[in-house]
């Protein structure tokens, strides 16, 4: 759901989440864009609060507010996976491919370290 584009200086977004004095839903327009590997930005919001550090994750551009909800409310019904079920996953997945161990390590390799230690009289 999140997008990984950053939003520019002066764009008009809409709060995703309840923040500090701000409901979700609230437009308001970016002032400042930090970040390089985290995107966060201080907005000046319609309701008359100004808020620093704002991530990224919590705003979104008021174009693609209405789509987002629709996102937001489809995850939401789709079922959750838990750990066990992706473990499983994961191990059925190493087992089917060339692998000769419970590991994933390639047969080949285990193979080059066997002869590498006979070698060395390990």
């Amino acid at each position: 759901m999140a997008n990984l584009n950053p939003l520019k200086r002066k764009q008009k977004v809409v709060a995703t989440i309840d923040l500090l004095g701000v409901p979700e839903g609230t437009e308001g327009k970016i002032r400042v864009a930090n970040g390089i590997e985290w995107f966060r930005y201080w907005v000046d919001f319609d309701n008359g609060m100004k808020l620093g550090r704002v991530d990224h994750n919590d705003v979104v551009k008021v174009e693609d507010w209405e789509q987002y909800q629709i996102d937001r409310a489809n995850a939401e019904l789709e079922p959750e996976v838990s750990e066990d079920q992706t473990s499983e996953e994961t191990v059925s997945a190493d087992s089917d491919s060339s692998a000769g161990n419970e590991h994933g390590i390639p047969e080949h390799l285990l193979e080059r370290s066997r002869l590498a230690r006979e070698r060395l009289g390990a």
